[in-house]
C-alpha cells in the first residue's frame, strides 16, 4: 500500500495551517512563538504559569513544560514528522492499494442527484463530511444508469412531485434555505440544499456538523533580522521556591545587541533570555539557539542569588547554545555590577562569550562567579577584557566551581583567569575538578586556574580527569595570577599537565608564593616553568612553588623550589620540566618519585644477574630472569622495581619499552602480596592487575609503551615475541 502524492501536499498544508491556527489560539501543546513579540513567563506562588506576550496575556498554562520556538522551526518539524519515514509506518491518513475500484454507495429509486455546483463545492469542505471522499465519486455518480432518476434531479424541486409530507416537508426546508442564503455564506446554503435532497430522496437526513469557525488572524511578526534571528526577548520569572519551571528553547535565535548605551549605566540594553525569582528553572536546548544581549546585560542573564539555572540535553537533539553578553555583561550569568551565581550545564554544546569585563559564565563587571558546576556536554567559555573564562568579571571572584565530566575549554580574557578569578584582584577559590577533559588558559596576569590579575588561588583540587592548565605571561598554571599566592593544591588522581611563565607551574604568580601542594594516589602531573620572553622584570617560576621576581636592586631571581607532598603517591609522579626562554629547549627536568638514570657505559645488564640492582628493587624478588624490561625490537633496558603495598611499580626512563614476564614471575609476586603491577615509562603509566593477568591462562604477558601509546598483547602474541629470555 502506498500513500497518494496528494496527500502528501495536503498533510503538509495541514501542517502549515495547524501552526497558523495555534499561533492565534496560542497554545499549541505548551508551544510559544518568540516571532510574534515578547514573551514573559511567569511562576506564580500557587505552582500556576502565566504566559505574556507583548505585554498581554495570553495564557494560563498548568501543563508543565513550555516550548519556544519559531514558526519556521515549527513548520520544519511538522512537515518532517508528516512526510518522513515515521509517517509512512505510521497508517496515518489514507491509504489506497493499486487498481483499488470504489464501490459507489446504493441509493434508493427516488433520490435527487446532488447539482453540479453543491458537489464541487463539496469537494472543498473539511473531511469530517459523512460522504466518502475519494476522486472517483464524481465519476462514478455520473455514471448512473437510470435516466429517469437523471430527469428528476434536473426538474425543479416542486415540478409533477407527489404531494406526500416527506416532499411538503422538503419543499419547507427548501423555502427556509432560500431565505437563509440571502444572510448566509453559499457554502452553508450548498450543505442545507444537500440534506433537503437526501430527505426527498427518502434518506435519512446525516447529521449536520457546523461550519468551521474561521480562524483567528495569527499576530504578525515583529522585529525580525532576517535568517530566523528576532529582536524579542524571553524573560522567564520562577516566584515558586519548591517548583522547578521547565522551557524548552527549540531553534531560537535573539539578537538584541544593538540595545542600551555602554557609556551610561542607567542605560541599560535588553537581555535575549533573563531568569528571575527564587525558584529552579530548567531549560532544555534542542537544536541551535542563539542569544546576543545589549549594553550591561549578560547574553543568558541571572543576577539573582536564589535558584538554580540548569541548561540541559536531555532530548539528545543536538542541543546547543551561543550566548553573547554585552558590553559589561557575562555570555552566561551576570550582568553589569551582578554576580552569576547557581548555574548547572548537564549537557548540550554550550559556548559563552563575555562582553567587556564580563566573564564567561559567572560575573559582569565587578561580579562573581559562584557555584558552578559542570556535569556534561561540550562547554567553551571565553572572558572579555579582564573576566574569567569561568568565575569572575572584572574585579570580581570565583568560586564553588565544580566540574566532573564533559569537555570544558576555558579561556580568561586580559588579566583573567581560565578558571577562578577575574582580573584586578579576582581570586579563584574551591575549585575542583573531579572528571571530565579540562583546558584551562589564563591571558597575560591571570592563572590557568586560579586566581586573575592580583587574585590569590587557594583550595583547588584535582581527583581526575586530563587537565591542561596554562598560566598567562606573569601567571601560575594553577594557582595565583601575577602577584598572587597559590596554596592549598591537592591532587590525588587524573593527568594533570600545568604550566606558567614568570609564574610557576604550581604554587604563585610572578613575585609571590607557593605553598601546601599535595600530589598522591595515582595523579600524572607535569609541571613546567619557563622564564616570560615578552617580560623582562622577573626570572622564571618554578615548578612548584613561588613565582619568579625581581629584588629592590633590579636583579632577577628564580622562583624557589618547594617541596610537595607526595608521601602518599603509590602509582603516580611528578614530572618537573624548566625550559630555557625559547620555550622549547630543556634546561632542567626531573622526577618524583625519583628515577633511575640509564648507564650509558652498560647500557645491558648482567645477563647472569638480575635486571636492575638488587638495592633498587627494594627486595622484590621479580622471579629473575621471568620479569624484564625490553625495547620494542627486544633488547633488555634497565629498570627499577619497588613494591608500595600491594603495587609493584616497574620504572623504565625511556619513552618506549615492553615489560615481559610469565607466568611463574606473577605466581611468585602475588605470593609476596603483590596484586597490580605499574608499568611506568617517560610518557605513560599503566596499571595492570595481576589476578587478570593469570586469569588469561597464558605462559607470557607482555605490556608496551610508545610514548603516549599503551597496547597490552595477548598471551599468544606475548608468548612468541623472540627475546633473549626465551
Amino acid at each position: 500500500m502506498r500513500k497518494t502524492d496528494a496527500f502528501r501536499r495536503a498533510a503538509a498544508l495541514m501542517a502549515a495551517l495547524s501552526i497558523t491556527v495555534s499561533l492565534a489560539a496560542p497554545a499549541f501543546a505548551g508551544t510559544y512563538y518568540i516571532d510574534y513579540g515578547d514573551i514573559i513567563i511567569t511562576k506564580k506562588d500557587d505552582g500556576s504559569q502565566e504566559i505574556k506576550q507583548n505585554g498581554t496575556i495570553i495564557e494560563n498554562d498548568d501543563r508543565g513544560e513550555i516550548i519556544i520556538t519559531t514558526v519556521a522551526a515549527a513548520t520544519t518539524t511538522q512537515e518532517s514528522d508528516l512526510e518522513g519515514p515515521a509517517a509512512e509506518d505510521s497508517g496515518f491518513g489514507p491509504v489506497v492499494e493499486d487498481n483499488y475500484q470504489p464501490v459507489p454507495p446504493a441509493q434508493p429509486e427516488n433520490a435527487e442527484e446532488p447539482k453540479a455546483a453543491d458537489r464541487q463545492e463539496s469537494t472543498e469542505e473539511p473531511k469530517g463530511a459523512d460522504q466518502p471522499e475519494n476522486t472517483d465519486r464524481q465519476e462514478s455518480a455520473d455514471q448512473q444508469e437510470n435516466t429517469d432518476r437523471q430527469e428528476n434531479a434536473e426538474e425543479p424541486k416542486d415540478a409533477d412531485q407527489p404531494e406526500d409530507d416527506d416532499q411538503k416537508k422538503s419543499t419547507e426546508e427548501s423555502e427556509d434555505a432560500n431565505r437563509q442564503e440571502n444572510a448566509e455564506e453559499s457554502e452553508d446554503t450548498d450543505r442545507q440544499k444537500s440534506a433537503e435532497e437526501q430527505e426527498s430522496a427518502g434518506q435519512q437526513p446525516q447529521p449536520q456538523q457546523a461550519a468551521p469557525a474561521a480562524a483567528p488572524a495569527a499576530p504578525t511578526s515583529v522585529n525580525g533580522k532576517g535568517n530566523g534571528v528576532f529582536g524579542n526577548t524571553i524573560t522567564v520569572i520562577n516566584n515558586f521556591a519548591d517548583k522547578v519551571l521547565k522551557l524548552t528553547l527549540r531553534d531560537v535565535k535573539i539578537d538584541v545587541s544593538g540595545t542600551g548605551n555602554p557609556l551610561y549605566y542607567d542605560d541599560k540594553g535588553n537581555a535575549a533570555l533573563s531568569v528571575q525569582g527564587e525558584g529552579d528553572v530548567e531549560i532544555e536546548l534542542d537544536g541551535k539557539n542563539e542569544l546576543k544581549s545589549g549594553a550591561h546585560r549578560a547574553g543568558l542573564e541571572k543576577n539573582t542569588s536564589e535558584g538554580t539555572l540548569t541548561l540541559k540535553d536531555d532530548n539528545k537533539e543536538a542541543g546547543s547554545l551561543t550566548a553573547t553578553g554585552g558590553e559589561y555583561g557575562a555570555g552566561i550569568g551576570g550582568g553589569d555590577y551582578d554576580s552569576g551565581e547557581n548555574i548547572t550545564i548537564t549537557g548540550g554544546t554550550v559556548t559563552a562569550t563575555g562582553g567587556e569585563y564580563g566573564a564567561g559564565i559567572g560575573g559582569g563587571r565587578d561580579g562573581s562567579g559562584k557555584n558552578i558546576t559542570i556535569t556534561g556536554g561540550t562547554v567553551t567559555a571565553t572572558g572579555g577584557e579582564d573576566g574569567a573564562g569561568i568565575g569572575g568579571g572584572a574585579d570580581g571572584s570565583g568560586e564553588d566551581i565544580t566540574i566532573t565530566r564533559g569537555t570544558v575549554n576555558a579561556t580568561g580574557g586580559h588579566n583573567g583567569a581560565g578558571i577562578g578569578g577575574g582580573g584586578n584582584g579576582g581570586g579563584g577559590k574551591n575549585i575542583t575538578i573531579n572528571g571530565g577533559a579540562v583546558n584551562a588558559e589564563g591571558d597575560d596576569w591571570g592563572a590557568g586556574i586560579g586566581g586573575g590579575g592580583d587574585g590569590s588561588g587557594e583550595d583547588i583540587t584535582i581527583t581526575d580527569g586530563t587537565v591542561t592548565a596554562k598560566g598567562g605571561a606573569l601567571g601560575a598554571g594553577i594557582g595565583g595570577g601575577g602577584d598572587g599566592s597559590g596554596k592549598n593544591i591537592t591532587i590525588t588522581g587524573g593527568t594533570v599537565n600545568a604550566s606558567g611563565g614568570a609564574g610557576a607551574g604550581i604554587g604563585g604568580g610572578v613575585n609571590s608564593s607557593g605553598s601546601n601542594v599535595t600530589v598522591s594516589g595515582a595523579a600524572q602531573v607535569t609541571a613546567t616553568a619557563s622564564k616570560c620572553d615578552d617580560w623582562d622584570s622577573a626570572d622564571t617560576g618554578a615548578t612548584i612553588g613561588n613565582g619568579g621576581s625581581v629584588t629592590e636592586d633590579g636583579d632577577l631571581v628564580n622562583g624557589e623550589e618547594i617541596q610537595a607532598d607526595i608521601i602518599a603517591v603509590t602509582t603516580g609522579y611528578i614530572h618537573h620540566i624548566i625550559y630555557n626562554e625559547d620555550g622549547t629547549t630543556i634546561k632542567r627536568e626531573w622526577w618524583e618519585p625519583e628515577r633511575p638514570q640509564p648507564n650509558p657505559e652498560s647500557p645491558q645488564p648482567n645477563p647472569d644477574g638480575p635486571n636492575a640492582p638488587a638495592g633498587e628493587s627494594n627486595e622484590v624478588d621479580l622471579g629473575t630472569p621471568w620479569l624484564h624490561v625490553e625495547t620494542l625490537e627486544g633488547d633488555l633496558l634497565p629498570f627499577e622495581a619497588q613494591q608500595q603495598g600491594s603495587t609493584l611499580r616497574v620504572t623504565s626512563d625511556n619513552l618506549s619499552a615492553r615489560l615481559h614476564g610469565t607466568r611463574q614471575a606473577l605466581e611468585a609476586l602475588q605470593e609476596q602480596g603483590v596484586e597490580q603491577i605499574q608499568f611506568v615509562t617517560t610518557l605513560k603509566t599503566t596499571t595492570l592487575p595481576v589476578a587478570e593477568l593469570l586469569a588469561e591462562g597464558g605462559s607470557w604477558f607482555a605490556l608496551e609503551h610508545d610514548g603516549l601509546v599503551s597496547r597490552r598483547l595477548s598471551a599468544a602474541q606475548a608468548e612468541s615475541l623472540k627475546c633473549w629470555r626465551h
